[in-house]
């Protein structure tokens, strides 16, 4: 952990030596740590004010008495922390995350990450690859299979990403963790071994968030048009106001054009609701719902909490012909939000893979006898109709949406051709 040093602190270094003072205040930290106060901390705030604890397929119950006993003796801080992580990794949802982080986490799944794999007969088959990555310009592609990362077996990967034996996880898990540790550490360049059907291959890959990093310097959306189609896609910017003047150039630049297709594929960070509804009032004329939710009550189970409706109203220039919306496995947090409201307001299809599934609406609790902060979802999402936002899959599935074995683009390609069908 980093130490906070005070101004008033700097008195007392004129007399002790710098490195003295280090020794000492490290002991003190060792020596306030409680570790059984911090499990204590992190379960009662975990069962309080986490949404998605007692989701299907998850039991808590195992999972706290699993780590309990470890957690409990952790003996600093620091290993308190890393334990804790392991633990929340187990309910594969990448919206709950505890940190601060250092150069030895695992990048933040799925902004850090640039290879989706699945868990397959005992191997880890690719399944699609991020578009314009690093592991895209390397020629990585679905179907090869990856063996090692870091020089580690994929089975030792997942049980470094969550502390058990794969024997002990659920498929869902298995592919979580494959696809976490894939992301490497945090700002690292990453090897692996990856079998093309040709043999093993070692390839060297830039550090994972590599690919989002350059979009920070770029444009918010970008835009064309393909015949007469027109083509907008999200540049990882749903939490930059400047998106939302930017998409109305866009449109305002594609509005002769027959058909429309919105490309939510690169959105893993997500955003908010004040880049998301201005855009999404493009495409109606009256006030209207786009999603629905559950906020905390307490004492209350979620399930009995009262249903809220979130609407959009219109903005100009309004958009009023075909469009479709392209997501996938990249598709994250408030990516998600658009697209299932694009869906409930009117879009002709949803095309793609499954999208992230980062759970709920978040904030960030501080523990204080850990030193850490834990992101959680604290609220329920839900399509219009009533599922979840999680459980939504695109109309026209697609297992690869970024990438096909040969280098294309199948997503667009299928979203042209429909849209060509329709006029």
């Amino acid at each position: 952990m980093k130490n906070r040093i005070l101004n008033g602190v700097f008195a007392g270094l004129l007399g002790m030596g710098f490195g003295v003072y280090l020794q000492a205040n490290a002991q003190n930290s060792q020596q306030e740590f409680n570790a059984s106060a911090a499990w204590l901390e992190l379960k009662n705030t975990l069962e309080q004010q986490y949404a998605y604890l007692d989701r299907e397929g998850v039991n808590k119950n195992e999972l706290f008495d699993l780590f309990a006993a470890k957690l409990s003796a952790s003996s600093s801080k620091q290993a308190f922390s890393d334990t804790a992580q392991q633990l929340l990794r187990n309910f594969y949802d990448p919206h709950l995350n505890l940190g601060p982080y250092n150069e030895f986490d695992f990048s933040v799944y799925p902004t850090g990450s640039d290879i989706y794999v699945n868990y397959q007969n005992q191997q880890f088959i690719v399944v699609d690859v991020k578009a314009g990555s690093s592991a895209d310009l390397a020629g990585i592609r679905p179907n090869m299979k990856v063996t090692a990362v870091n020089g580690v077996s994929m089975e030792q990967a997942v049980k470094q990403v969550l502390g058990r034996e794969l024997s002990q996880l659920l498929p869902e898990q298995v592919n979580y963790a494959a696809n976490v540790s894939l992301g490497g550490f945090r700002n690292t360049a990453r090897t692996m071994t990856i079998n093309d059907g040709t043999g093993d291959k070692q390839y060297r890959l830039a550090a994972s968030y590599a690919a989002i990093n350059a979009f920070r310097d770029g444009p918010a959306v970008s835009f064309k048009q393909i015949d007469d189609v027109g083509y907008i896609a999200f540049n990882n910017a749903l939490g930059n106001m400047a998106t939302v003047a930017e998409f109305k150039q866009a449109l305002s630049e594609l509005t002769k054009t027959k058909a429309l297709i919105i490309d939510l594929r690169n959105t893993p960070s997500g955003g908010n609701t004040g880049v998301a509804e201005p855009v999404l009032g493009h495409f109606v004329t009256q006030k209207t719902a786009y999603q629905r939710y559950r906020v905390q009550q307490a004492g209350v189970p979620y399930e009995r909490a009262q249903m809220e409706t979130a609407y959009v109203t219109p903005t100009l220039p309004h958009y009023n012909k075909p469009f479709v919306v392209l997501a996938g496995h990249w598709t994250g947090s408030m990516g998600e939000g658009m697209t299932i409201g694009f869906d409930a307001i009117g879009a002709n299809t949803v095309i793609g893979a499954p999208m992230a599934d980062l759970l709920g609406g978040i904030k960030t609790v501080q523990l204080e006898h850990s030193d850490t902060w834990l992101e959680l979802g604290f609220e329920r999402l839900y399509h219009v109709d009533g599922s979840f936002r999680e459980d939504f899959v695109p109309h026209v599935y697609m297992n690869t949406a970024d990438r096909d074995s040969n280098g294309n683009d199948p997503a667009l390609a299928k979203a042209l051709l429909l849209l060509s069908e329709l006029n």
